[in-house]
């Protein structure tokens, strides 16, 4: 299965990423024009994860501020 996503590929700046079909955490993520290993899935999804729970703590932020000057 070919995605995609961010972040681009290090090595030659592609989106496409290419998920194999394996078992949950036991496959590597790969770029689907040059190949890189981004690693394993399981650690790519995290990454995810980390930048999600970043972006919702900014906008939590930003509404607060907006609620103290309302």
């Amino acid at each position: 299965m070919k995605v995609k996503t961010s972040p681009e590929c290090p090595k030659c700046g592609h989106r496409m990423k290419r998920f194999p079909p394996g078992r949950k955490d036991e496959y590597h993520v790969h770029c689907a024009e040059c190949d890189y290993d981004f690693g394993r899935f399981d650690h790519f999804q995290a990454q995810f994860r980390h930048a999600i729970e970043e972006l919702e703590a900014q906008l939590h932020r930003h509404d607060a501020e907006e609620d103290g000057r309302g």
